[in-house]
């Protein structure tokens, strides 16, 4: 049996070239929001890795970001739960987690789990950034 490459996080200024493995998250600031760039398959052994990255960056970076998913190629209904406790650390520092870039399927996968907390997500990246649009409220997908 190969062995599962360990999930990769990349603290950097420019967005992974390519993907390097089966999960890469790397962050970058853009303004007073931080951008997460997620590629690769978001599943069971990428959670945790994913969940601590997004901590890491709410708490000692910035506390408004939006997670860039244009280069997810699965994910696990679980990781619903971490963008939503994301979201909720987020607003109790001042901040908001929004998502960009993934498309119907995030929205169908919301649907499909019936989960009732927050997550706003937009279909590009520059729509999810504030200086072009307001935070909305709910589980919405903006076109």
């Amino acid at each position: 049996m190969k062995p599962v490459p360990k999930p990769q996080v990349v603290r950097s200024r420019r967005q992974p070239a390519d993907v390097s493995g089966p999960f890469v998250c790397s962050w970058s600031a853009v303004g007073e929001c931080a951008v997460v760039r997620v590629a690769g398959a978001i599943d069971v052994v990428a959670l945790p890795t994913l969940a601590g990255e997004l901590h890491h960056v709410i708490t000692t970076k910035l506390p408004r970001l939006v997670v860039d998913l244009r280069r997810v190629t699965r994910m696990e209904a679980a990781a619903l739960d971490i963008f939503s406790d994301a979201h909720d650390l987020a607003v109790e520092n001042g901040g908001w987690l929004r998502a960009s870039g993934a498309g119907q399927w995030f929205a169908d996968l919301i649907r499909a789990t019936r989960s009732g907390r927050p997550l706003d997500h937009y279909a590009t990246l520059a729509e999810a950034l504030p200086s072009y649009r307001p935070a909305a409220v709910g589980a919405t997908y903006h076109r």
